[in-house]
């Protein structure tokens, strides 16, 4: 579904306290877990999509997060940050346009962080970036 995003904050997983503990659709305040400042990903505001389907398997009840954007502006400055973001492990804080916080991740459950060229005509003018879940609590909802 297409969501308002205002932004897309990370953090380094090590840099988290766990909280997996918390049941799914929790309200959590991530500065009370974290040791440092998050940082902020910019990213093309319409381009963003944020889903969540909940799925039954041999396990029990898990979730399906998916976020998506495009990254346009500055697009090379960016390419290093998005290397470090897929090959290191962060916890994502996206903050909806109504100001509610959603937590991708825990130091339980990982998500996944990948990008891509996105071609327009003959030339590559943005990175696509993907950031994926699977877990027992779901996306986890900040306190303001």
């Amino acid at each position: 579904m297409k969501v308002g995003i205002r932004t897309i904050r990370y953090i380094a997983a090590e840099k988290v306290s766990d909280y997996s503990f918390l049941p799914p659709g929790s309200s959590l305040d991530l500065a009370a877990y974290q040791d440092g400042p998050l940082q902020e990903l910019p990213f093309t505001p319409e381009s963003a999509d944020l889903s969540e389907n909940w799925g039954y398997d041999n396990d029990g009840k898990y979730s399906d997060a998916t976020f998506s954007a495009s990254i346009r502006a500055d697009r090379e400055n960016y390419r290093p940050v998005l290397q470090r973001l897929a090959g290191k492990k962060h916890i994502f804080e996206v903050e909806r346009i109504d100001g509610v916080k959603c937590i991708i991740g825990s130091r339980e459950f990982l998500p996944t962080f990948t990008y891509g060229d996105s071609l327009s005509g003959i030339s590559s003018s943005s990175f696509s970036i993907k950031i994926k879940l699977k877990s027992l609590h779901g996306i986890l909802f900040g306190k303001n």
